[in-house]
C-alpha cells in the first residue's frame, strides 16, 4: 500500500477551527487550549504548506485563496473521523450530550440532575454550555436546551418551560429608606441587566405601564446568573426568568417585589436531530426533561389574565 504523506494533524486541526470560527481566540476557546498556541500550530502549517492560509487583520481573519481552498477537505477529514468515532461506540456506552444556555443549566437543569442519575444509573450525560444560537452545533449534541422560534425539518423541538419574566430582589430591598413597593421607587435602585436580555426590562415596564420609570442608576452582567446573584446580594434590581429561579425563592433568597409578570413568546425549547432523538436514551432523557419541566410550573402559582394571556400573576 502507498504511504499517505499527511500534513501534521495537530496543525491541521488549528486551522480548521480558526477558520470555521473566523477567529483565533474563538478557535482556541473550542479547542481549550490558548489563542497563541492556536496561532503557532496555523503558523507551522503554513510553513508546511509554504503558503500562508489566513490575512491577519485588525481583530479580524480572512481565509487566503490557499485557506479557502484546503478548508473543504479539512472539515470533511474531521467530520468523517467523528462518524467514525461515533460508529465504534456502542449505543449503551455512549453519553448523551446536552448543551443548554448557562442560565438554564445552572438554575435549572442542574439542580434536577442528581434525580434523572437516580432513575437511571445506566445513562451518563456529557453537559456544556452556550451564550448564543449559533453555538449550538446538532452535529455534535443529542439535546438542545434553548430559545428557538424556527426549527429546521430535520429538528425536533418541544416546548419545556414558559419564558416568564417578573422583578426580583434581595429580602432587605423591600423595607429600607426606598421600600418596594410602591413603583415609583424602584428608579432609585439600581437595574441589573443581562448582556443578552437587555429587553427584559424595557418589556415588562412596558407590560406593566411604568415605561416612564428611568433608573438613576444601571449595571450590566454578562449573564443572567450574575445578574440574578447580584440581585440576591442586595446589589439592586433585575427582571429574572422566574420559572428558572423559582427555587431561589421558595428558599427566599429572592423576593418578588411587584407580583404583575409577563410571559414572552419564545419559550424554553428542546431540541435536536430527529435520528438522536429516536434513540432509546435520549427519548428517555427528553421524556425525563418534560415531566421535570410539567413538575416546576405545576410548582409555580400562576394566574393569567383573561384579557391578556401575556399577562400574569405569580406570587
Amino acid at each position: 500500500m502507498k504511504r499517505r504523506h499527511l500534513p501534521p494533524l495537530n496543525p491541521v486541526r488549528s486551522f480548521e477551527a480558526a477558520a470555521r470560527n473566523g477567529s483565533f481566540t474563538k478557535a482556541a476557546e473550542e479547542l481549550h487550549v490558548t489563542t497563541v498556541a492556536v496561532s503557532r500550530q496555523v503558523a507551522v502549517l503554513e510553513q508546511y504548506f509554504g503558503v500562508p492560509l489566513f490575512e491577519r487583520r485588525h481583530q479580524s481573519l480572512k481565509l487566503t485563496r490557499e485557506g479557502r481552498e484546503f478548508l473543504p477537505y479539512a472539515t470533511a477529514a474531521f467530520d468523517q473521523l467523528y462518524q467514525g468515532a461515533q460508529g465504534l461506540r456502542s449505543p449503551e456506552s455512549r453519553p448523551i450530550v446536552v448543551c443548554a444556555y448557562a442560565s438554564i443549566a445552572i438554575h435549572w437543569l442542574i439542580p434536577r440532575l442528581c434525580r434523572f442519575r437516580e432513575a437511571f444509573p445506566e445513562i451518563h450525560i456529557d453537559l456544556t454550555t452556550a451564550a448564543k444560537p449559533e453555538e449550538f452545533d446538532y452535529d455534535s449534541i443529542d439535546v438542545a436546551i434553548q430559545y428557538l422560534k424556527v426549527s429546521s425539518q430535520d429538528l425536533s423541538s418541544q416546548t419545556l418551560l414558559p419564558d416568564i419574566i417578573q422583578p426580583a430582589c434581595s429580602p432587605g430591598l423591600l423595607q429600607g429608606d426606598y421600600p418596594i413597593p410602591p413603583e415609583e421607587n424602584l428608579p432609585r435602585h439600581t437595574f441589573l441587566h443581562s448582556k443578552y436580555r437587555k429587553q427584559d426590562w424595557g418589556e415588562w415596564l412596558k407590560t406593566a405601564k411604568l415605561s416612564h420609570l428611568q433608573p438613576a442608576h444601571e449595571l450590566t452582567f454578562k449573564g443572567s446568573s450574575l445578574a440574578y446573584q447580584a440581585a440576591a446580594e442586595g446589589v439592586g434590581v433585575a427582571v429574572v426568568q422566574r420559572p428558572l429561579v423559582d427555587d431561589e425563592f421558595r428558599a427566599g433568597r429572592l423576593v418578588a417585589p411587584f407580583a404583575l409578570a409577563h410571559q414572552r413568546s419564545d419559550g424554553i425549547v428542546m431540541a435536536g436531530r430527529k435520528r438522536n432523538f429516536q434513540h432509546p436514551q435520549v427519548s428517555a432523557f427528553c421524556d425525563w426533561l418534560e415531566q421535570e419541566a410539567r413538575d416546576s410550573v405545576k410548582r409555580m402559582d400562576i394566574e393569567y389574565s383573561r384579557k391578556d394571556s401575556s399577562l400574569l400573576t405569580v406570587a
